[in-house]
């Protein structure tokens, strides 16, 4: 099937919650020396590139490669020391959405601004990272447009030209995406936008579970 079908991660595939960004957020506070530098910034459907810049620009620190590496570096570590814990948890019934998809050889991507090492942990843990082949991260691009571009560029790479794409995430960025590369989109109401905020944004599905697209797809 030639249907490219890209999904976002937090608040789609992850519950999204004050646990959700924990490896994160310790990794920017040992990096800073400082308790919740993080306080007051949005996090919801930005690249963690983007991110960080913001919180060194609001603590008057320069971004520049080398603290760029040490982050990668303790962020990494981060990773490894949460991945058996619960901070990441299925979103709604995620897991076996994707799975039906895989078994009817649906083309699968990610569009998200997770760093790709901070996905294969997060998608591992749930046992749906094997069925991501390719996809857009937060190293593609400091903007949503810009990691959707590269997403689709790599996705062209690897799958056929798509019949048709979709783009199925929670927020009203996951839509503005989704017009921007000329997909239909999938609204779930589980995320940092709520069903009031999705619906004036007019997706073309606005759902509360995946097995309420079963139809669609499978």
């Amino acid at each position: 099937m030639d249907k490219l079908i890209f999904f976002d991660i937090n608040g789609t595939i992850i519950k999204r919650d004050k646990r959700t960004d924990i490896p994160y957020s310790k990794a920017v506070s040992l990096l800073l020396n400082r308790e919740n530098p993080m306080e007051g910034v949005d996090t919801s459907a930005r690249s963690d590139k983007d991110v960080l810049m913001e919180v060194l620009q609001n603590h008057d620190k320069a971004f520049n490669e080398n603290i760029w590496s040490q982050f990668l570096d303790l962020y990494k570590k981060q990773l490894e020391k949460f991945k058996s814990t619960d901070v990441w948890r299925e979103n709604a019934d995620a897991i076996s959405f994707i799975e039906k998809l895989s078994k009817k050889d649906y083309n699968l991507s990610l569009i998200t601004g997770e760093l790709s090492i901070g996905a294969k942990y997060k998608l591992e843990k749930l046992g749906v990272w094997k069925y991501f082949p390719t996809g857009g991260f937060g190293e593609d691009g400091l903007k949503r447009f810009d990691i959707a571009e590269a997403a689709l560029e790599k996705s062209k790479k690897i799958y056929n030209e798509p019949s048709e794409i979709y783009i199925i995430g929670d927020t009203t960025l996951d839509i503005k995406t989704a017009r921007h590369l000329g997909a239909k989109v999938i609204s779930i109401t589980t995320g940092s936008n709520t069903r009031e905020e999705l619906e004036r944004e007019n997706p073309d599905y606005l759902i509360d579970s995946f097995n309420e697209i079963e139809g669609l797809f499978l």
